[in-house]
């Protein structure tokens, strides 16, 4: 939840050549209808039968054991709610203000921002939850032997990801020359 899954895994596939498989695109129907379980994992399936790919998304259950079952690396951005939820709500009322098509045709609106089921409200409600979920899936006892770069301050991000060349060196500014 606005911890920059998307935006990390869009940089790195643009700079690795790696196929984007965004989770939320194979999830969400039209109308912010979820397709049904099976449909979901089909896709998901089939999405991973590709050589390479970065993936992001937060989903557990099936379709996460299946991720984890054929990943070399887990990046897991376990950041706090004070850094996600200002993100939540800056991205949910720029999505809103500029009509923003998400998946299947499925907008942010400000009407949808103040309803019972508005991404603010369950970002605030899970993120606790999700972050021992995370923990029990990427923490230091998980069940699988997969790699975890568990990074929890945005300000390391970068660097972690640059230093495993995930994504492109920082361009140092060069002096010009001076003549005497």
């Amino acid at each position: 939840m606005a911890s920059g899954k998307s935006t990390i895994a869009a940089e790195i596939a643009g700079h690795t050549g790696l196929p984007h498989l965004d989770l939320d695109n194979l999830f969400w129907g039209a109308g912010w209808t979820p397709v049904d379980a099976v449909t979901f994992q089909n896709r998901v399936r089939e999405a991973l039968g590709a050589e390479t790919w970065i993936a992001d998304g937060n989903y557990s259950g099936p379709v996460g054991e299946m991720l984890l079952g054929h990943a070399e690396l887990a990046i897991w951005l376990d950041l706090p709610l004070r850094t996600c939820l200002p993100r939540l709500l800056k991205r949910s009322l720029r999505r809103a203000a500029r009509g923003e098509e998400l998946f299947a045709g499925n907008r942010e609106t400000f009407r949808h921002l103040l309803a019972r089921d508005s991404i603010l409200l369950w970002g605030l409600a899970h993120h606790r939850q999700h972050r021992r979920r995370w923990h029990h899936h990427l923490g230091p006892s998980k069940p699988h032997e997969l790699p975890v770069l568990h990074l929890t301050r945005s300000t390391a991000v970068a660097p972690a990801l640059r230093d495993m060349s995930l994504l492109p060196p920082v361009a140092r500014a060069v002096a010009p020359c001076r003549t005497p």
